[in-house]
């Protein structure tokens, strides 16, 4: 393996000009840099970021935590993110804590050893006395995305899931939809809550309210959505349109209402937070509400990196990024049905 003494006798300088090229700790002229980084190319030089990091005493490391990487949520916030980062000069890590509080943590712990700068975690937001344990092993500037910890006294940038969800119940509303049943998710879960109470909100504020008998709780896997579907249109009094508040609920969703043989929108209506793309091949393609990832991520950076270089030490901020309704093919008017 190649060493920085390497690197310096094929560039024909010093090992302490070397140094100085890779962490700008004196001024190299810019010819002596270029030497130095074909040098470091030639030998295949690769610099310990640990090391480098505590003889500089900073990381331009940033550790990302989701709950599970196989999303395409996941790969659209790490590519925002790394994306966001890399234009002010970080790398990023990227880790999965496979929605388990216990593994999040362990992947924390994991993160502080390699002496990251900052962290960015989608929480799991569950498990007993979560919010301390997250506060105890966050060691570093930290920033919450897409679910807020109200325990944890930690920075969040979320979706505006009160505004989302006022704008998908006045659209059902609006095709008169009046017998929507809705998918609640994980409890403990800010974004579950949040769109559940927003929805209810909005539909009160129409001078309706959602039936308790078409409001399905703890529903946060595909095969629970799956079931829950079966039993809300096997009902006496069925929904005509289903809100789904995440991409598993969908996803059993659809599943179920085609082993009944029901179609989408003929016979009942869906919408959903977290919908398909139409690219994507999926029939019908679903109005759904659009997430500004690219917004979040930018956010997220800059109060992170305000955090890291000390430019802000004040109470923890809750910043909402507002989504978008898209509206597809996967709805229909109540008054067409009956027709």
């Amino acid at each position: 393996m190649a060493t920085i003494k390497d690197v310096a006798r094929i560039a024909g300088v010093s090992v302490t000009t070397v140094s100085a090229t890779i962490n700008g700790t004196a001024p190299v002229s810019e010819k002596m840099k270029a030497k130095v980084w074909a040098a470091i190319e030639q030998a295949g030089y690769q610099p310990d970021p640990i090391a480098r990091n505590l003889r500089m005493g900073k990381s331009k490391t940033i550790g990302l935590i989701v709950p599970d990487i196989s999303t395409p949520w996941a790969a659209h916030l790490a590519k925002a993110m790394q994306r966001a980062l890399s234009d002010v000069g970080y790398n990023m890590l990227f880790s999965s804590s496979d929605d388990d509080p216990d593994r999040e943590f362990r992947e924390i712990g994991l993160f502080m050893a390699h002496r990251v700068a900052g962290l960015v975690i989608a929480p799991t937001s569950h498990g007993e006395n979560y919010a301390e344990r997250l506060s105890a092993a966050v060691k570093a500037p930290a920033i919450l995305v897409d679910r807020k910890v109200p325990d944890a006294d930690l920075d969040a940038v979320t979706d505006d899931n009160v505004r989302g969800a006022e704008l998908l119940a006045r659209y059902l509303l609006k095709l008169g939809h009046r017998d929507i049943a809705f998918l609640v998710g994980r409890p403990g879960i800010s974004a579950s809550y949040e769109r559940f109470d927003g929805f209810a909100l909005a539909m009160q504020k129409s001078g309706f309210t959602l039936r308790e008998d078409l409001v399905k709780r703890s529903i946060y896997k595909t095969e629970q959505a799956h079931a829950a579907v079966q039993q809300l249109m096997l009902s006496t009094s069925p929904p005509t349109a289903i809100a789904c508040i995440s991409l598993a609920q969908l996803m059993g969703t659809m599943a179920g209402l085609e082993k009944l043989g029901l179609r989408v929108p003929e016979d009942v209506s869906v919408v959903s937070f977290d919908g398909f793309h139409p690219a994507e091949g999926w029939h019908p393609s679903m109005t759904s509400l659009t997430q500004d990832i690219e917004a979040i991520s930018t956010k997220a950076a800059q109060m992170l990196l305000q955090r890291i270089d000390g430019d802000y030490t004040g109470a923890r901020r809750i910043v909402r990024v507002a989504p978008s309704l898209t509206i597809r093919t996967s709805c229909s008017p109540v008054l067409q049905k009956a027709e």
